[in-house]
C-alpha cells in the first residue's frame, strides 16, 4: 500500500509540472488522391522566404516540387509521400519497405504522435544554412522558465538545428542554442529538449517568436521529419537553463481567433461568445473591504491583463472608483431615486421603484454580489445589479447625465484602484476587489487553456453551444472539419452574423465596439454591436439577461454534453405522440388487452427485449424509394446502407425519410 501511495504522489507531481503553451503535432493526412494534393498540406508557420511548398503530382509535373527537393517542405504522413511523387529519382521514406528502394531510401517510419492514423509530419529538405523552418509567436510571462521540445527523424544526414527566441517584428535573435550535429540517419524518432528563462522584471512587450532553424548546408542530405513541437511553461526552475533571452524591442499581438483583434484587447479570444475574464481568471489581488463614513480603500493590481472585478455585498447608497487617476464615472454613482439616482437597469427599472427594493435593503455575497463592476482589459466597463438579496445579476446603465470615463488599464504594468463614497447620512459599503489575469485552465488536458479552447471540456461539443445562451449547431463551425476545409482553423467558433443566418469570416462576425470588442454579434444586444443589430441569441439564457457575450453554461463540465438531447419523451399532456409501431420479443403483440405498443406513448417505435439485439431492415436508397407510398407509415424505420445511416419516416410519405446521424432534440437544435 505504501508503494502505491508513493507512485500516485509522483504521478500527480509530474502532472502539474508544466503548463502547455502550445502543441504542434501537424494533424493527420487524408488518404491520398488528386483532390487533396495526395494528402499534403501547407503550414502557416513555415517561413515562405526560406522554404517552398512541395506540392504533389496532382498540381505539378516538376520533380523538384513533387519530391520535396532542396529548400522544399510539406506537411504529410510519411507513408503518403511517394504516392504524390512524379516517378523517378526518390530519396524519402517509402510507403512500403518492399517497394524498390530508389537510391536506397527504404527506411520506414510513421509520425511520432501516438494514437493517430496517417499522422502527418513536417517534412523538411534543408539546403541553405541558417534558415528557419518553423516560426511561431507565443506570449510569455516575465521571470519564468520554459521548455521547448521537438522530435526529429533524420532520413539523410547530416543535420543540425538551432532554437532561437526572436523579436517578433525585427527578427533579431534575443537568445538561442544549437542542438549539435546529427551525423547518421535515424533508426527511430529522437527528442530534443531545451530550456530557457524569460527576462526578470516586466517587459513592455510580452510576445516573442519561437524559431527552429536549419544550420547545415544541404543539397546532398540534410533531409528530416519534425513532429510534436511543444512549448511548456515550467512551474519550477529546471536543473539546466540553456539560455536567457532579453525583452523584445517591438510589440506584436497574437490573434488566436483570426478576427483581426489581438488577444490583448479581444474580450473573447476564441470567438465562442464566452468572455475571457469568465473562462480562465487567475487572481492577481483578492481583497475584501468594509468601509464606513466615506473612508477610501485602495487596491493595487499589477499586470492584471484581464482587468478588475469589483463586487459589492452591501451599500448605502452611492460610490465611485478611481482607476489610475481617472474616475470610473463622471459623477458619483447614486442608487437612491429620491437623491437623484443616475443608474438604472437596462430594462428601465430603478432601485426603490416598481417592486425593486432600495439598494440598502438588500445584501449579496461572494457567489451572488449585490452589484458587480467589471473593468475589462481594453478599459471598457460593465455594471450589473441584483433586484433581490443574493439574486441574479442584471445589466445596469448610467443615465441622468452620468457616464463612464475612458479607462486606461495597464495590462502589463501596475494599476491603482481607489474606492470612495460621498457621505450623506448613514454611509457604508462592503465587498471584494480583485485584479484578474489570464490563467492556465485545461480540464481536458489538450494543452490549450479555456480562453483559447473552443471545446474546453473535451466532450466533443463546442463551448459556443454549451454556453448559457441559445446558440445552434448550424451557427458554429464544426469541431471535426477536415484540414482541407477553408474554415478548419475556425473550428468551434461562431460563424454567423447577428441575424443567426448569414455566415461570415471571424472578422465579420464579431463586434468592434469598446464594450464588446471581439465578441460575436450573435450573443450581444443591439446597443453593443457594431452593426446596430440585435444578436438573435442574446437574452436567451435560462434567466433572460441581455448582456455582452454569454455565460460559461456547461462548457467546462465534461459530464454534460450540450450537443446531446437530454429531454425526456413527451408521455403526458398534449400534444402527445402515439406509438404506432413496435417490435417485441415478449409476446405482447398478440395480446390485444395490453394495447401494445400504443400504451408506450411518446415514441416513433417501441423495442422490447431482454435477450436479443435489434437489427432493422438494411436497404439501399433505391430500394427505399421503391417502397410503395401506400405502404409507408409515420415511424417506419430502416437502415440505409447507401448513406450509412438510420432512417425514420416522419410523415408517412416518400419525402418523409430522415437520416438520424446526430443525437439531438429537433425542438432545440
Amino acid at each position: 500500500m505504501k508503494k502505491l501511495i508513493q507512485i500516485i504522489i509522483v504521478l500527480l507531481f509530474n502532472l502539474h509540472y508544466a503548463q502547455t503553451v502550445f502543441l504542434e503535432d501537424f494533424g493527420t493526412s487524408l488518404s491520398p488522391n488528386t483532390t487533396n494534393d495526395y494528402g499534403r498540406k501547407t503550414s502557416p508557420y513555415v517561413p515562405t522566404a526560406s522554404f517552398n511548398y512541395g506540392t504533389s503530382k496532382a498540381h505539378s509535373n516538376s520533380y523538384t516540387d513533387t519530391n520535396i527537393d532542396n529548400s522544399y517542405y510539406a506537411v504529410v504522413a510519411p507513408e503518403f509521400i511517394y504516392s504524390g511523387v512524379v516517378p523517378g529519382y526518390y530519396f524519402w521514406t517509402l510507403p512500403d519497405p518492399s517497394t524498390p528502394p530508389f537510391e536506397g531510401a527504404n527506411r520506414y517510419t510513421e509520425d511520432h504522435t501516438a494514437g493517430d492514423t496517417h499522422g502527418a509530419v513536417l517534412a523538411i529538405n534543408a539546403q541553405a544554412p541558417n534558415t528557419a523552418f518553423y516560426e511561431r509567436n507565443f506570449s510569455f510571462a516575465a521571470d519564468s522558465y520554459y521548455e521547448v521540445s521537438f522530435w526529429i527523424y533524420v532520413v539523410n544526414q547530416t543535420t543540425q538545428t538551432r532554437l532561437s527566441i526572436k523579436d517578433p517584428v525585427s527578427g533579431s535573435e534575443l537568445g538561442g542554442v544549437s542542438t549539435g550535429a546529427i551525423t547518421a540517419p535515424s533508426s527511430d524518432w529522437q527528442e530534443y529538449k531545451l530550456t530557457f528563462k524569460t527576462p526578470t522584471g516586466s517587459c513592455n512587450n510580452t510576445v516573442a517568436t519561437l524559431s527552429l532553424q536549419n544550420i547545415f548546408t544541404g543539397g546532398n542530405g540534410n533531409d528530416y521529419y519534425i513532429d510534436d513541437i511543444v512549448v511548456k511553461k515550467l512551474t519550477s526552475q529546471p536543473s539546466i537553463i540553456d539560455f536567457t533571452f532579453t525583452c523584445p524591442a517591438n510589440s506584436i499581438s497574437i490573434d488566436s481567433d483570426s478576427d483581426g483583434i489581438g488577444n490583448d484587447v479581444d474580450l473573447d479570444s476564441d470567438n465562442d461568445g464566452i468572455l475571457d475574464i469568465y473562462e480562465c481568471p487567475d487572481l492577481v489581488v483578492n481583497t475584501d473591504f468594509n468601509s464606513t463614513n466615506g473612508n477610501t480603500v485602495t487596491f493595487m493590481a499589477p499586470a492584471a491583463d484581464l482587468g478588475f472585478i469589483f463586487d459589492v455585498y452591501s451599500l448605502d447608497n452611492s460610490f465611485n472608483l478611481n482607476i489610475n487617476g481617472v474616475n470610473l464615472a463622471v459623477n458619483e454613482i447614486e442608487f437612491q431615486y429620491d437623491q437623484t439616482d443616475n443608474i438604472r437597469f437596462e430594462d428601465g427599472s430603478r432601485y426603490g421603484l416598481g417592486g425593486v427594493p432600495h439598494i440598502y435593503s438588500m445584501t449579496g455575497n461572494a457567489s451572488n454580489p449585490l452589484v458587480r463592476v467589471i473593468i475589462h482589459k481594453n478599459g471598457s466597463v460593465e455594471m450589473f445589479g441584483s433586484k433581490s438579496s443574493n439574486g441574479h445579476l442584471y445589466p445596469l446603465k448610467l443615465y441622468n447625465g452620468n457616464y463612464f470615463n475612458t479607462i486606461n488599464w495597464n495590462r502589463t504594468g501596475s494599476n491603482t484602484v481607489v474606492l470612495s463614497q460621498s457621505v450623506v447620512g448613514v454611509t457604508y459599503i462592503t465587498g471584494n476587489g480583485r485584479g484578474v489575469k489570464n490563467g492556465f485552465c485545461d480540464p481536458d488536458g489538450d494543452g490549450i487553456s479555456n480562453q483559447f479552447d473552443t471545446d474546453s471540456d473535451g466532450d466533443g461539443c463546442p463551448d459556443a453551444i454549451e454556453g448559457s445562451e441559445f446558440v445552434k449547431y448550424e451557427q458554429v463551425h464544426a469541431l471535426n472539419l477536415p484540414m482541407s476545409d477553408p474554415n478548419y482553423n475556425y473550428r468551434g467558433q461562431i460563424k454567423v452574423l447577428a441575424d443567426g443566418i448569414t455566415t461570415g469570416s471571424p472578422v465579420q462576425v464579431v463586434s468592434k465596439t469598446a464594450q464588446s470588442n471581439g465578441v460575436p454579434e450573435l450573443v450581444n444586444p443591439a446597443s453593443e454591436n457594431t452593426s446596430g443589430n440585435n444578436g438573435i441569441a442574446d437574452n436567451t439564457d435560462q434567466i433572460p439577461t441581455s448582456e455582452v457575450g454569454q455565460g460559461i453554461g456547461s462548457s467546462q463540465d465534461f459530464t454534460i454534453n450540450g450537443c446531446i438531447c437530454y429531454n425526456p419523451a413527451n408521455i403526458t399532456g398534449t400534444p402527445r405522440l402515439t406509438t404506432q409501431h413496435g417490435i417485441t420479443s415478449l409476446n405482447r403483440a398478440e395480446n390485444s388487452t395490453d394495447k401494445w405498443p400504443i400504451v408506450r406513448t411518446g415514441a416513433w417505435t417501441a423495442l422490447e427485449s431482454k435477450t436479443k439485439g435489434f437489427v432493422p431492415n438494411r436497404l439501399t436508397t433505391s430500394q427505399i424509394k421503391s417502397i410503395p407510398e401506400t405502404e409507408l407509415r409515420e415511424g417506419m424505420m430502416v437502415y440505409n446502407i447507401t448513406d450509412d445511416c438510420l432512417q425514420i419516416n416522419t410523415t408517412g410519405t416518400a419525402t418523409g425519410w430522415k437520416c438520424f446521424t446526430t443525437q439531438t432534440c429537433p425542438t432545440i437544435n
